[in-house]
């Protein structure tokens, strides 16, 4: 269970970590907005790609608490981490120009 928690909570920390990244880029697509047509374009995917972070952040973190206060759901919170680790691949590289 030891290798569990540090796997949780390693992708809830990198999940952290990139939703503060991405989101201080959008924070920039919307103080820059209408000096570039392209940034307007960009701005939908870019939102998209902030909230899968979050959602990595917020699953990652609840997968790890299960974990760490070895409460009785950690099965099936490590069953809906699992299911939205490759949805949330998927978004994000099909967002980011992936074919």
């Amino acid at each position: 269970m030891k290798y569990l928690l540090w796997l949780d909570a390693a992708l809830a920390a990198l999940g952290a970590a990139m939703t503060v990244c991405v989101s201080y880029v959008l924070l920039v697509f919307v103080l820059f907005k209408d000096s570039e047509p392209s940034m307007r374009r960009g701005f939908p995917g870019l939102l998209v790609v902030t909230a899968c972070f979050l959602v990595l952040t917020v699953a990652g973190g609840v997968a790890t608490w299960a974990v760490w206060k070895r409460r009785p759901w950690i099965w099936p919170a490590q069953a809906v981490f699992a299911a939205l680790l490759p949805c949330l691949f998927l978004i994000v590289y099909s967002r980011l120009g992936g074919e």
